[in-house]
């Protein structure tokens, strides 16, 4: 297990839902435990205020024991993978890690979202023809890749985990515009997503956080300015 450095600990803020980092506070439970790092939450009504506060204005924002601090989650999965043991050792075999980390979240970072040309009242139509299209077919390409019961086989990595952050959104109903059902086009991700949800570091890190999950606020996030919430 990690340790934090002069008695200081790894802080990850970010919002009161498992949102995009979803499988990063994973690892960090599996790297440093429960106690040694900072899972700090925020409201979705204190966005706003604390939005300024931040070097480049979104979350997630991780802060290292010597104070110095990290955006973009991608870059914060492949870190917490390497200190969890969930990163591959032989450069190939990473490669095609990075791919899903990377696939995944750009994914992510194309899907619709308020800003100063689009307004809340264009999301659905938007989203329907981004799950539709985009969406679609990033998914049907990662689906190729699963060799089952994970993406190498039967040892789990942070490619499985950002996997999981992303069917996460939609099974939990996360996304407003989108039915749960919607993941249901995709069977085999829907077996990744159990396989990886039924893995004894999911499991253990749901019984130490679950409870911390606001998902029945989730409706609050539409109210407030997300227009800097980061892309990726």
């Amino acid at each position: 297990m990690a340790t934090a450095v002069g008695g200081q600990k790894p802080q990850l803020l970010y919002f009161n839902v498992p949102g995009r980092v979803a499988g990063l506070r994973i690892m960090l439970f599996t790297a440093y435990g429960k106690d040694g790092w900072v899972d700090r939450r925020v409201e979705f009504k204190d966005w706003p205020q604390i939005k300024a506060t931040l070097p480049l204005q979104f979350v997630p924002l991780l802060t290292l024991p010597d104070g110095r601090t990290v955006h973009q989650a991608d870059t914060m999965m492949r870190w917490a993978a390497k200190k969890a043991e969930l990163y591959p050792a032989d450069p190939d075999e990473a490669l095609f890690v990075d791919e899903m980390i990377s696939t995944v979240y750009e994914a992510l970072s194309k899907a619709p979202r308020p800003s100063s040309l689009v307004t809340k009242e264009m999301l659905p139509e938007l989203w329907a023809e981004f799950t539709a299209g985009p969406m679609k077919m990033y998914l049907d390409y990662i689906q190729g890749r699963i060799a089952g019961p994970f993406f190498r086989g039967r040892d789990l990595t942070a490619a499985d985990l950002t996997l999981y952050m992303l069917v996460n959104y939609f099974v939990n109903g996360e996304i407003s515009f989108v039915p749960m059902s919607y993941m249901d086009g995709w069977p085999g991700i829907r077996a990744h997503y159990a396989a990886v949800k039924e893995h004894s570091l999911v499991v253990a890190y749901d019984a130490a956080y679950a409870a911390s999950d606001a998902i029945n606020e989730v409706k609050e996030f539409e109210k407030v300015d997300t227009s800097a919430i980061g892309k990726s």
